[in-house]
């Protein structure tokens, strides 16, 4: 999945951010597709977490700070998010790697992105120009 200038929330460092987990749930995919995510899914997976973390928590005072009627639903959207990444999380650790799985979060996640900047993280973007 790649970067549009859609996604733009009127935030640098939000965008920048949401670039990064763009870039690493891209390169996470081919190193999927040439075999090696055995190797490398537990950083990927610790990425996400620590990400989801940070991130969100810049994100939704962000919001607040700028007032964006979005805040409420985006705080929640992104506690689902986080639920989904620590399940995986779980479950990697009871059951191990399993490459479908991967490619299942990868897609949960791809799908989650477009949808969840589109819907709710760019309704920043007229806060900040009017703030």
């Amino acid at each position: 999945m790649k970067w549009k200038q859609e996604y733009s929330t009127g935030n640098d460092e939000i965008d920048e951010q949401h670039k990064s987990l763009f870039l690493f749930s891209e390169e996470f995919r081919d190193v999927l597709n040439n075999g090696f995510g055995q190797k490398t899914y537990d950083l990927f997976l610790e990425f996400l977490a620590e990400y989801s973390k940070l991130h969100f928590e810049f994100e939704e005072e962000c919001m607040l700070a700028h007032k964006c009627p979005a805040a409420c639903k985006n705080k929640d959207e992104h506690a689902l998010f986080t639920k989904v990444v620590t399940k995986e999380i779980e479950t990697f650790e009871k059951l191990g790697f399993d490459r479908d799985r991967a490619f299942e979060l990868l897609n949960k996640i791809d799908t989650w992105l477009d949808s969840h900047i589109c819907r709710i993280d760019v309704q920043l973007k007229d806060c900040i120009e009017q703030g």
